[in-house]
């Protein structure tokens, strides 16, 4: 579960009470609900115990709106994407690669430090001829490797480093890859501006969340499975936005 922290303005009338805590439990189709803290500020101080208790589970994965600062706090700490910003970019390179004729015999580069995409490695399992897999963590991979040996008779090379003057056909990273002549990099997500996200999710996003974390946390703390099939093209151009 997540939590989305809203701040009501500060209303004259309001400083001759407390600041009022209030939070409801907002149903997701396809996943598990989150839950909106609404802070209205009054004469005290906002209590940061009663913030998590409203915000309940999600007291470890909160949004908060541009502009307010989380004051530090035992009980809080704010979400940080991990998964499927990566995991858009692998999708985005499985499309990429599949309409390049020729692909299976081309190289890809998966910087995966996190150890993230092991349930996700089958998607570019046939998109080229040698998948190496850049990781802190490979002993998450070894069971991915073991079911893409059994289903593709190949798997990838995972290891802790990529070789310095190793060139790629594509790679997917956090950075772009210099070395690679198609870059699928988390960086560029944001690089024009937050991408539009389908309308069945921004309704649910209030004001002032940015769009594409608010998507990130519906994935990986409600567990909308459906949100993982997306590439940066279809959020760049909306296409998939009638998917429910």
């Amino acid at each position: 579960m997540f939590a989305v922290i809203c701040v009501e303005n500060e209303k004259r009338k309001l400083r001759k009470h407390k600041t009022r805590i209030e939070a409801i439990q907002t149903p997701v189709r396809g996943g598990a609900p989150f839950r909106i803290v609404t802070i209205t500020k009054g004469r005290n101080d906002i209590d940061l115990h009663r913030v998590a208790e409203a915000a309940s589970c999600g007291s470890r994965n909160l949004l908060i709106p541009d502009g307010f600062i989380l004051p530090d706090s035992p009980y809080l700490s704010l979400f940080k994407a991990d998964t499927l910003p990566l995991l858009i970019m692998l999708n985005t390179a499985a499309k990429k690669l599949k309409a390049i004729p020729g692909a299976t015999r081309r190289s890809l580069l998966i910087e995966d430090r996190n150890a993230v995409l092991p349930d996700y490695i089958d998607r570019v399992a046939t998109c080229a001829s040698k998948i190496k897999i850049v990781t802190d963590k490979p002993q998450a991979y070894y069971s991915a490797g073991l079911r893409l040996m059994e289903r593709f008779g190949a798997s990838p090379i995972v290891c802790g480093e990529k070789g310095e003057n190793e060139k790629f056909d594509a790679a997917v990273a956090n950075e772009p890859e210099k070395n690679a002549k198609l870059k699928f990099s988390v960086s560029s997500i944001k690089a024009d501006g937050t991408p539009e996200i389908p309308e069945q999710y921004s309704r649910l996003c209030p004001v002032g969340i940015d769009r594409f974390d608010f998507l990130c946390a519906l994935f990986e703390c409600s567990g909308v499975r459906a949100i993982g099939e997306y590439t940066l093209d279809d959020l760049i151009s909306g296409e998939k936005n009638g998917i429910i």
